[in-house]
C-alpha cells in the first residue's frame, strides 16, 4: 500500500502555496494524500511564526498531534510520523528538537520543503516508535524558490489559485521576523510565472492572486544584478503579461507596501479590466514618530497623498489595510492620530493586530513596552470603529449590481439551506466578506453571475439576487 500522507497548513497564503508544492511533490513520488489525518502514515505540519498568536497556533497544532500519537500506544489511534515545517521550524527548530525531539519526527525548514520526498523516506526509516532525534533538513539562509516547473496539488477551490511571485524582503520593518525566516527578497522570472499561470487557466482557473511578502517591490532584485536580467522586470510589466492569458478573468494584486505603490502600476489597474480595483495596502499605523520606529520608510502625509491618488484614479477601488496597535512607546496620543486617520480614510477592508515582541527584531530591544491590557483595548476600539464604517459602507452598496464570482453553490440543510456564496473584485478570497446569492439555484462554483445586491448580513457581508 501508498504511504498516506497529510497536510496541516497553518498561517497565510503564502505558506498554503509551499504546502500545495510539497503535496505536488509527494503525489508525483507516489505517496498517497489524504485528507483525514487519522488515517495518515505521515502528518505534515506547516507551521506559521510570524507572531504570539500564530506561534501559539502552531504549537497547539502540534502538542495535540504529539498527545495523540502518545494515546495511540494503547492502542486508540494509530501512530502516525509528525514532520514540523515552515517558519516554526526555521526559527526554532533547535529548542523544537531540545522539547519535542523525541517525539517529532524531522524538521523542515522554509527552503527546504522541495526536499520534502526525501524527509518522508527518512522518518519512514525511524520505524513506528518514538525517534531518538528528528531528522533535520534545515538551510541556515533560506535560498530555494519554487517555478513552473513545481509540481503543486492545490487546495483551493478550483476556479482561483494563489501565485507566489517573490520570496522573502528586503523591506527590513524593525518588527518583522520575515527576512530572518524567509530571507532576502528573491523575484520569480517574468516567464516562469507566465507559464505557470497559463497552466493555471488551463486547468480552469478563473481567478488568481499574486502574492509576495511585497508584491509591489517585485523585480528590484533582479535589477539589482542578485538574479538573471530581465528587460523590464518589475510588476506592471508582469501584468501586461498576464492580461493577454485568455481564460484569467480576474488578477489580484495582494500585499502591496506603501512606499512601492507606483503610478504606473495604479494606472494599469484603472486601465485593464482584468485587473481586481482592489489594492492591499499595509499601512501599520498613522503617527509619524511610530512608524519612523517601525521602519516604514513612510510618513502619514505620504500615505494619504497615495490613498487619494488611488481614488483619484481609480475611483471604484476597494481598499484594504493592516495596522498594528501597542507598538513599544506608543502614547494615547500616537493612539489617537491612527483613531482619526482609520475614520477619516474610511478603508473597505482592515486587518488590526497587537504588535508581538519578536526576539532578534530591532523592535523588540526598544524600551517603554504597552501592557497587553491596554494593547487589548487599542485592538478593540479599533475593530469597533471599522465595524461601523464597514456597515455604512455596506449599506451604500444595497440597490447596485455587482458581478460576482461563485465560490460554493445553494446546499440543502435538513428543511432549510445555505445560500450560494461569491465575492465580488472587492473581495478577496479567504481574508473578506462574502457575498450570499438569495436566488442563486442555479450558481455553480466558478461562475461570474450579475447581482443586484438587495440587503446586508452582519457588519460586512452581503445579499444579493441573480439577474441571470
Amino acid at each position: 500500500m501508498a504511504v498516506r500522507v497529510g497536510m496541516i497548513s497553518l498561517g497565510c497564503a503564502k505558506n498554503l502555496v509551499d504546502s500545495e508544492v510539497m503535496l505536488g511533490l509527494l503525489k508525483e513520488k507516489g505517496y498517497e494524500i489524504t485528507p483525514n489525518g487519522e488515517d495518515a502514515d505521515i502528518l505534515i505540519v506547516n507551521t506559521c511564526a510570524f507572531i504570539d498568536a500564530a506561534k501559539r497556533e502552531s504549537m497547539d497544532t502540534i502538542l495535540e498531534l504529539v498527545r495523540s500519537n502518545r494515546r495511540s500506544k494503547a492502542g486508540v489511534y494509530p501512530y502516525r510520523r509528525i514532520i514540523v515545517a515552515g517558519c516554526l521550524a526555521q526559527r526554532y527548530g533547535d529548542q523544537l528538537e531540545e522539547e519535542l525531539g523525541g517525539e517529532i519526527h524531522a524538521l523542515v525548514g522554509t527552503g527546504d520543503f522541495h526536499y520534502i520526498t526525501d524527509v518522508c523516506e527518512a522518518v519512514l526509516a525511524i520505524g513506528a516508535e518514538p525517534c531518538v532525534r528528528p531528522f533535520s533538513r534545515v538551510s541556515r539562509v533560506p535560498t530555494y524558490l519554487y517555478d513552473h516547473r513545481s509540481p503543486r496539488l492545490r487546495t483551493t477551490p478550483p476556479h482561483f489559485a494563489y501565485v507566489k511571485i517573490a520570496e522573502g524582503c528586503d523591506n527590513r520593518c524593525s518588527y518583522c521576523v520575515i527576512p530572518q525566516v524567509r530571507g532576502r527578497y528573491r523575484s520569480r522570472s517574468i516567464e516562469s510565472i507566465v507559464a505557470e499561470v497559463s497552466s493555471l487557466a488551463q486547468a480552469g482557473v478563473k481567478e488568481v492572486n499574486l502574492i509576495a511578502q511585497d508584491t509591489t517591490y517585485y523585480g528590484q532584485d533582479l535589477k539589482d544584478g542578485k538574479a538573471p536580467a530581465e528587460p523590464r522586470a518589475d510588476l506592471p510589466s508582469l501584468l501586461r503579461r498576464l492580461i493577454h492569458i485568455s481564460d484569467i478573468r480576474w488578477i489580484r494584486i495582494l500585499y502591496g507596501h506603501p512606499a512601492h505603490i507606483s503610478d504606473e502600476l495604479l494606472d494599469l489597474v484603472a486601465q485593464e479590466e482584468k485587473i481586481c480595483s482592489y489594492i492591499d495596502v499595509p499601512v501599520q499605523h498613522a503617527h509619524d514618530e511610530i512608524l519612523e520606529k517601525m521602519g516604514r520608510r513612510t510618513t502619514q502625509s505620504q500615505i494619504r497623498a497615495l490613498i487619494a491618488k488611488i481614488r483619484d484614479t481609480i475611483p471604484e477601488a476597494t481598499l484594504r489595510t493592516s495596522l498594528i496597535v501597542g507598538f513599544p512607546g506608543e502614547t494615547e496620543q500616537h493612539f489617537d492620530t491612527l483613531m482619526q486617520f482609520v475614520e477619516q480614510i474610511q478603508f473597505d477592508h482592515l486587518g488590526v493586530f497587537a504588535y508581538s515582541a519578536e526576539e532578534g527584531t530591532k523592535a523588540a530591544d526598544i524600551r517603554d513596552h504597552v501592557p497587553e491590557s491596554v494593547k487589548k483595548e487599542r485592538v478593540d476600539r479599533v475593530a469597533q470603529l471599522h465595524e461601523r464604517i464597514a456597515m455604512k459602507k455596506r449599506q451604500r452598496l444595497i440597490g447596485q449590481q455587482r458581478v460576482v464570482l461563485v465560490d460554493s453553490e445553494r446546499t440543502i440543510v435538513g428543511e432549510g439551506f445555505i445560500p450560494a456564496r461569491g465575492r465580488t473584485q472587492g473581495q478577496a478570497p479567504d481574508i473578506d466578506d462574502v457575498v450570499y446569492v438569495a436566488s442563486g439555484d442555479g450558481c455553480q462554483p466558478g461562475e461570474f453571475v450579475k447581482v443586484d445586491i438587495i440587503d446586508t448580513f452582519g457588519f460586512y457581508d452581503l445579499i444579493g439576487r441573480s439577474v441571470q
